[in-house]
């Protein structure tokens, strides 16, 4: 009975699911004094096709803003510009879908649910997490480049994979980035 005392607010106070609201982290300033293009660049629409994108869409417009910043290759990086003010510029749209599929070895993890909950150690979790990243690229109105581009993880847990999933979160955070970073690329390829 004591045990069952303690397991109880135990399973109460963590959290198993795996969060998909990692935004990727800052990156290093680049070349900052020589642009490879003179116009500004507009963050125009950023939509991202998820049930619980509220707070989270605008934390990845900032990020998508500080990754354009830092690569260098426009003068200046905005999310609003009056076009009043400045006759050309470029404009990015972004849409962005993220899918994440994971599983357990029941073979292995069925003790943690029975008889020996919330202490059973072999709990094998396996996640796969697929970012699709569509973005269009514009000049005063006028397509110049639209892509796709979809980049996959996966990671497993071995032990405690109910309760542990700091890899899971990381992965999802790099496989992010590396759409970014390759997002980033191909504009700088294209302009």
């Amino acid at each position: 009975m004591r045990i069952l005392t303690y397991t109880i607010p135990f399973l109460l106070l963590i959290h198993c699911s795996v969060d998909l609201r990692q935004v990727p982290p800052p990156s290093p300033n680049g070349n900052m004094s020589r642009s490879q293009t003179n116009l500004p660049l507009v963050i125009g629409k950023f939509e991202i096709l998820s049930a619980d994108r509220g707070v989270y869409t605008d934390a990845w417009r900032m990020a998508i803003k500080g990754h354009l910043t830092s690569s260098g290759i426009f003068q200046t990086v905005t999310t609003e510009l009056d076009p009043k003010t400045t006759t050309d510029y470029y404009t990015i749209d972004v849409e962005m879908k993220t899918d994440f599929q994971d599983k357990y070895n029941w073979w292995y993890t069925w003790p943690a649910l029975w008889p020996l909950t919330g202490i059973w150690p072999i709990q094998f979790r396996e996640g796969e997490y697929t970012v699709d990243f569509k973005y269009q690229l514009y000049k005063n109105k006028s397509l110049i480049k639209e892509e796709t581009i979809t980049k996959k993880g996966n990671t497993e847990e071995f032990l405690y994979g109910l309760y542990k999933v700091r890899n899971f979160h990381r992965m999802i955070e790099e496989t992010n980035l590396e759409a970014v970073r390759t997002c980033i690329q191909n504009l700088s390829e294209s302009l």
